[in-house]
């Protein structure tokens, strides 16, 4: 097992340095070979490289692809700890009719779409959505609910559609329009 790893790392490192390290200004495409990527030496005086492993993680690193979200306000995609998640779009005050808020459940073909605003008092947010299954409307599904944010959780009290709390967490910021 230890000389398959060796192997291995020896064959890794000779890739490495065949490709190139970077930093390299001199813009050739040639692929470069380094005494350390040939063949191991046969000479029994010189000790094989002494290989450590590298340290255990306690977390999964982070997608460096994926945007971090970096938004404070209540404009965000938010997610449950399952796959449910919550798109919160502008208020579009001037424009009353326009969604602002989608709910979906993942691949179950559940989706709700429709709007939070201030209340009429002005006191708290609501979201009011329209519910389908798969395409079709399913109004005794439909959702009312209270939203209230605390820095990156956002939690909706849901008064008609389903009961409780559901808890979410800032996953992504809102694409620019």
């Amino acid at each position: 097992m230890t000389a398959a790893v060796v192997v291995l790392v020896v064959v890794a490192g000779g890739v490495w340095f065949a490709v190139g390290r970077g930093g390299d200004d001199t813009g050739s495409t040639e692929a470069k070979a380094s005494p350390s990527a040939s063949a191991p030496s046969t000479n029994p005086s010189e000790k094989a490289p002494t290989i450590q492993p590298p340290p255990e993680r306690s977390e999964t690193p982070a997608n460096p692809l994926a945007p971090k979200p970096t938004g404070t306000g209540l404009q965000a995609v938010w997610k449950t700890s399952g796959s449910t998640m919550l798109a919160l779009g502008d208020a579009y005050l001037d424009e009353p009719a326009r969604i602002n808020a989608i709910l979906g459940g993942g691949s179950s073909g559940f989706e709700c779409k429709g709007r939070w605003q201030k209340d009429e008092s002005g006191d708290f947010l609501e979201v009011a959505l329209l519910c389908s299954q798969d395409g079709v409307r399913v109004p005794d599904k439909d959702r009312v609910g209270n939203l209230s944010q605390n820095g990156d959780t956002l939690t909706v009290t849901w008064k008609k559609g389903a009961s409780g709390s559901e808890s979410f967490k800032r996953f992504r910021d809102m694409d620019p329009a």
